[in-house]
């Protein structure tokens, strides 16, 4: 416990010095918050709910997103590069406190992200959730497990930072650009939405949507079941496959 606290304590001192988890993790959710804020409708739209109301559970996840997909996993490919992962073989550290100490690292930029993003559409925007708070807080949670799973499965089996760089890059603008986290789903065409649910962390949105509009858990056993799916093939591949070096 004090080896990992210790590891802990020197990841969350590193994590801050890198400038990208501020400009993407924080500052651009909150920014394209507030865009939406200004220009989408806010009369109702699907579910009783505007536009502009659906759009709160969509942005909240680019932190996650930025987080988790790149920062998570480029941050363990960077210590296998620098041999610092087979350095780490030999000492009471074990890839799972690795892992975990990284996570919870980047899990607090998310939350920055989460509480930012959240103060702009109440006190800027008077949004109001129809949901509960917990249900959504909770909801929240599993889709960044499963989010975070990604990056772990791409920190953990890529062999360098270029391969890194690339995968997280695929996995994150397309996540960004084509599962409704930028562009609002609902604003499309329904030929361009059957796309766009095929990947995980659009089944994220739509759960957090229909958390926060107060909809049925029944209406969101697809989106739990493929994100649980998709949380146990990561985790289960990133332990079976891991690279020290």
């Amino acid at each position: 416990m004090h080896s990992f606290l210790t590891f802990l304590k020197i990841e969350g001192k590193l994590v801050w010095k890198s400038i990208d988890i501020f400009i993407f993790g924080i500052c651009f959710p909150i920014i394209l918050g507030s865009i939406f804020g200004y220009t989408l409708s806010k009369d109702g739209a699907g579910s009783g709910a505007s536009h502009f109301e659906l759009s709160y559970a969509a942005v909240v996840t680019i932190g996650m997103l930025a987080t988790g997909v790149m920062g998570l996993s480029l941050t363990l490919a960077d210590y296998r590069h620098r041999g610092i992962l087979i350095r780490l073989q030999v000492t009471p550290v074990s890839p799972l406190q690795i892992v975990f100490a990284q996570a919870l690292v980047q899990m607090a930029a998310a939350l920055f992200s989460f509480i930012g993003v959240t103060l702009v559409y109440i006190f800027v925007f008077d949004f109001q959730l129809q949901g509960s708070w917990v249900s959504f807080a909770l909801s929240y949670a599993y889709v960044l497990l499963a989010m975070y799973s990604i990056g772990i499965l791409i920190g953990s089996i890529v062999r360098d930072t270029k391969a890194a760089n690339v995968w997280s890059s695929v996995a994150y603008f397309s996540m960004l650009l084509f599962s409704g986290a930028t562009i609002p789903y609902e604003v499309l065409p329904s030929y361009l939405r059957w796309g766009m649910d095929l990947f995980p962390l659009s089944h994220g949105i739509h759960l957090l949507k229909n958390t926060s509009t107060g909809a049925s858990l029944s209406d969101s056993l697809l989106h739990v079941t493929v994100l649980g799916i998709c949380m146990i093939v990561c985790i289960g591949i990133a332990i079976r496959y891991f690279r020290w070096k």
